[in-house]
């Protein structure tokens, strides 16, 4: 069984890696840094990190030698006018994002606590026959379920319900004893199982993580996300990641991957006191950030500068939201 180790690693001043041509990469002069709330803060103040962004002189160029030759001053040139104003139809694109990227971190964040408690009740995962876990989120909690395949339909082995960052309640079933799970459970293990068989290219680790988000309805599609796992504590993959819409049918109705190759940022804890450095990224698949640059802001403890669209736009990311940063 997979086990969700996403949040293995702490907060840290990023420093992104080059990428190659045609994918997500580091901008070739990347923004200003901005100014972040204080880590006992977190990093949910999207207007701070928004004005510390705008509000960061650029530096001094450096003065010419001595022995420079004197040159005429180059023709001064017309800056580009300003992208329009995002639409409502953007906007609220934006804060669709935001809303699932929070969904995405609230599930990882349950997975893993969830899965510390299982194992600390039960040793052997895979000698109990558990394939994978789904999470439901319902209110202020979540709800994990650790479920084996069975002739007659997968069945739950472990369930842990987990609200503010804390068990809140549990259930263990005995071999023999494990109640099926119900229809809607039963179709977001089958959208896990269909996404392992895609062929999507991990980046970082051997397996994905898998995100199983429940549909808006019963008979709704059924969205998987694959989340590279980190390949060290001081690394987080910026590429490498997708996501799969399985329909009611259990056919796989559309796929996609959030960048064109892998990529990775490394992190270093920062002095004490100092404040996480925001991580720069060109992206170039989407005119606006996605779901999963707010879920890396809320995985990595780092705020994002995306510059994406044409005209090129720049946008904060951060747990609480994305705006766009006036220029």
């Amino acid at each position: 069984m997979r086990l969700p180790i996403l949040f293995a690693a702490a907060s840290a001043a990023a420093l992104l890696t080059a990428a190659a041509a045609g994918q997500d990469a580091p901008p070739a002069e990347p923004p200003a840094k901005a100014e972040e709330p204080a880590p006992s803060a977190g990093l949910s103040d999207l207007r701070e990190t928004v004005q510390g962004l705008q509000d960061e002189p650029a530096p001094e160029a450096a003065p010419l030698p001595e022995t420079a030759p004197a040159e005429a001053p180059p023709a001064a040139e017309t800056p580009p006018p300003p992208p329009p104003p995002l639409t409502g139809a953007q906007r609220a694109e934006l804060e669709a994002a935001t809303a699932r990227g929070r969904l995405l971190g609230a599930i990882a964040q349950a997975g893993q606590i969830a899965t510390r408690d299982m194992l600390s009740r039960i040793s052997d995962p895979d000698g109990a026959g558990i394939s994978g876990w789904i999470a439901e989120p319902e209110g202020n909690g979540v709800t994990v379920t650790f479920y084996a395949d069975a002739a007659a339909g997968p069945g739950a082995v472990v369930r842990v319900t987990i609200s503010g960052g804390r068990v809140v309640g549990r259930e263990v079933f005995l071999a023999g004893n494990r109640p099926p799970l119900n229809p809607i459970q039963a179709r977001m293990a089958a959208a896990r199982a269909a996404t392992a068989g895609l062929g999507h290219a991990v980046c970082g680790g051997e397996d994905f993580n898998a995100f199983v988000v429940p549909p808006s309805v019963p008979d709704g599609p059924v969205e998987v996300y694959q989340i590279s796992p980190q390949s060290a504590r001081s690394r987080f993959p910026l590429g490498g990641h997708y996501k799969t819409t399985i329909a009611a049918d259990g056919s796989v109705a559309a796929s996609r991957g959030f960048t064109n190759a892998c990529l990775d940022v490394a992190v270093a804890d920062p002095a004490p006191g100092a404040r996480p450095a925001p991580i720069a990224v060109t992206h170039l698949l989407d005119p606006l950030p996605t779901e999963v640059h707010v879920f890396l802001a809320i995985w990595t403890g780092h705020p994002l500068v995306i510059v994406a669209g044409d005209p090129q736009r720049l946008f904060a990311v951060t747990p609480d939201g994305i705006a766009e940063i006036p220029r």
